[in-house]
């Protein structure tokens, strides 16, 4: 039995994706990048990430009930910002990011469950205490062209 006000450890079950590399040397990872996943559930998104010709991935994936699935170690680069930018000017987003996917249709009117918003804090929190974090960013923050992402659509970031 947990005592009030105890966390609990965070769940993390692996579906690893064959589609990472080598993050650059002395790369320090700063950022997370959220996005949506578009599917409907995590096994396509799981299958996707899997698929080495999609070559495209995320660290992690947030299902809607809370399940955290974990596609590629941290200490790998994921392939999940594609053409990217921060406001400080600095590219190639992937090379000091961790990619944190929630499922969503990212149409701006699918919800993002409390449960799963919860796992989403939990998980920041725990990347806060192992990486000198500084951004939380969306895709379409981040993506080059502008406008070329729109996701996650509807997330809260103030509830983060």
């Amino acid at each position: 039995m947990l005592a009030f006000g105890t966390i609990r450890p965070l769940e993390i079950r692996d579906l690893p994706s064959l589609n990472h590399d080598s993050r650059p040397g002395g790369a320090v990872v700063d950022t997370v990048v959220l996005h949506a996943t578009v599917f409907e559930t995590l096994k396509e998104t799981a299958a996707r990430f899997a698929d080495p010709d999609s070559r495209v991935s995320a660290h992690y994936t947030i299902d809607r009930d809370g399940l955290i699935a974990r596609h590629v170690e941290e200490s790998r680069r994921a392939w999940h910002a594609g053409e990217s930018r921060m406001r400080d000017g600095r590219a190639s987003v992937n090379d000091f990011s961790i990619g944190i996917e929630l499922v969503n249709r990212n149409d701006g009117a699918d919800p993002y469950p409390a449960a799963q918003v919860g796992s989403l804090r939990r998980l920041l929190s725990d990347l806060r205490s192992r990486h000198p974090i500084r951004h939380a960013v969306s895709h379409a923050e981040i993506a080059i062209p502008h406008g070329r992402k729109t996701d996650p659509a509807g997330l809260d970031f103030s509830a983060l």
